[in-house]
């Protein structure tokens, strides 16, 4: 079986994996001047001792090698119920910070000037279990505006990873 597209699970089995709810978040790296990014989901602290982050990033990205080159990822929180925000940020590459206003983060890297907050984190390693590669982070600065944070709940699809 291809890494590149995988099967759709059966129904019940895509219903309950759609059921996991996840924060939507953009992930970026590079500069203010010029950013790179995506939009994500598939984020989760899994250590508090030191605090570290794992981010699943689909191996057929383009942002993956940036991500893993720079060495330096931030997670941005988008604000919950902003549609429109969460629609400009999944627009085409060329276009995605069009109208976004970014601010300097932690480590360099571009981040939302508005929202909830970021997380500017150092990479420490990457493995590839499937078709995503999961990238450990260590969180490194942060900003923290407060306010809800936009969830998979709010959203009228869940990604399963299958694109």
């Amino acid at each position: 079986m291809s890494q590149d597209r995988a099967p759709a699970p059966p129904p019940q089995m895509a219903a309950a994996l759609g059921g996991l709810v996840y924060g939507l978040y953009l992930l970026t790296t590079g500069t203010p001047e010029q950013p790179q990014g995506m939009l994500v989901s598939w984020v989760s602290q899994v250590s508090g001792g030191p605090p570290l982050i794992q981010v699943a990033v689909r191996r057929n990205r383009p942002l993956l090698p940036v991500l893993l080159e720079r060495g330096a990822l931030a997670v941005n929180l988008l604000p919950s119920g902003d549609m429109d925000l969460a629609r400009a940020l999944a627009r085409p590459a060329a276009q995605r910070f069009d109208q976004v206003e970014l601010s300097q983060g932690g480590l360099g890297l571009p981040i939302l000037a508005t929202g909830p907050g970021a997380i500017c984190c150092g990479i420490l390693s990457s493995q590839r279990p499937g078709d995503h590669e999961l990238i450990l982070a260590e969180p490194k600065e942060a900003v923290w505006r407060g306010g809800a944070v936009l969830s998979t709940d709010e959203l009228d699809h869940a990604y399963l990873g299958l694109s």
